[in-house]
């Protein structure tokens, strides 16, 4: 009843900034028939056709498109029902905001995104479930009843959950994509989840908007498939990415770019200092981990858990994986390294036969 509700009325706001997620949204589940809604937003604005996340969790990729902060600086490792919260030190797009003089709203859809790992820092308001999920429509609806009465600047979060497993898109999501199963499933979830979205990216017409995902899914392409939380693959760490707005230039961007460049380039909208060179800016490397270590589904990680995370480098034509519980691998300062010889890579000064040697795998 709210998802007719809302395609019945759609009303104009005053602009704001909008940022959008999707969450559990694939790079290549972005098209014109599965999500009509994102495509048209996207034929008036700009899609990045290699935009990346950190991490396949939703809680520390979210912290890290807020801060524009990578899991290993802003400290989050898992969602937030493993104890991980985000610092107060650390600024976030709202906090920035709303110090410009923004008045500032998040609505979520899943507990992930929620207050328990500091998503809610910075909002004057937020509005999401206590506990596991609620419908998509929900939190449009009440996101698009805030956004109508605002008379001034407002910055505006909206997170829907539908994409998420368990898949169950009901009986039309389902005779709209057709098929049967998981991929049927998943992609009824996906088709449902912009039709939601269709009467607030409509309203927010003139807003500025940032339409993305916090990760992927694996399908069937690993030998755990159907989830994302054990996987660094491209399938997990590739997410879509849509920016419409006053002064967006249209058209098709193929550079890299990731979730951490997101906040700069909001920041800039609102006149604040961005911090960072923001999505104009191309990435030759792009690095990611996955959010845990399942030894039944990638051989030799260790230990199991959050501790034991695969870490990648994805270069302009290669892919290095880092494993720790592989022999030869796990070396505790990756993270100041790996990016380097990334680099290396992208400029041709590594041989092959060379990252094979450092333990890599492709």
């Amino acid at each position: 009843m709210v998802l007719a509700a809302l395609i019945g009325c759609v009303t104009s706001v005053e602009p704001g900034i909008l940022l959008v997620t999707v969450d559990t949204w694939r790079a290549d589940h972005f098209d014109a028939k599965l999500t009509p809604n994102a495509w048209r937003l996207g034929e008036r604005g700009r899609v990045y056709t290699d935009a990346w996340t950190p991490i396949g969790l939703t809680t520390p990729a979210h912290a890290s498109l807020m801060t524009g902060l990578t899991p290993a600086e802003h400290g989050l490792r898992a969602n937030n029902h493993h104890g991980y919260s985000l610092d107060a030190r650390f600024t976030t797009l709202a906090e920035a905001l709303g110090g410009a003089g923004y008045e500032t709203a998040a609505f979520v859809s899943a507990w992930p995104a929620g207050p328990a790992g500091g998503m809610d820092q910075g909002f004057q308001s937020f509005s999401g479930p206590p506990a596991g999920e609620r419908a998509g429509a929900v939190a449009v609806d009440e996101a698009l009843a805030w956004m109508r009465a605002r008379k001034g600047p407002w910055f505006a979060w909206v997170h829907v959950y539908e994409p998420h497993g368990p898949y169950a898109p009901g009986a039309e999501a389902l005779a709209a994509v057709g098929g049967s199963g998981d991929p049927a499933g998943y992609d009824g979830e996906v088709w449902l989840a912009d039709r939601v979205l269709g009467p607030l990216l409509e309203a927010a017409d003139g807003s500025h908007i940032v339409l993305t995902s916090d990760h992927g899914e694996v399908h069937d392409e690993e030998r755990c498939g159907w989830q994302h939380e054990r996987s660094a693959s491209e399938q997990v760490l590739r997410v879509p990415l849509v920016v419409a707005g006053p002064g967006v230039e249209r058209g098709v961007d193929r550079d890299r770019v990731g979730l951490t460049d997101v906040a700069a380039t909001v920041r800039g909208w609102a006149g604040l200092p961005p911090g960072g060179p923001g999505l104009e800016a191309a990435r030759p490397v792009w690095v990611g981990e996955s959010g845990v270590c399942d030894p039944g589904c990638s051989d030799g990680c260790a230990p199991a858990g959050v501790l034991g995370k695969d870490r990648v480098v994805y270069g302009p034509s290669t892919r290095w994986l880092e494993r720790p519980g592989t022999a030869g691998m796990g070396d505790p300062e990756l993270a100041v390294w790996l990016p380097e010889r990334a680099v290396q890579e992208a400029t041709g000064r590594v041989e092959v036969e060379a990252v094979r040697g450092l333990g890599y795998v492709d």
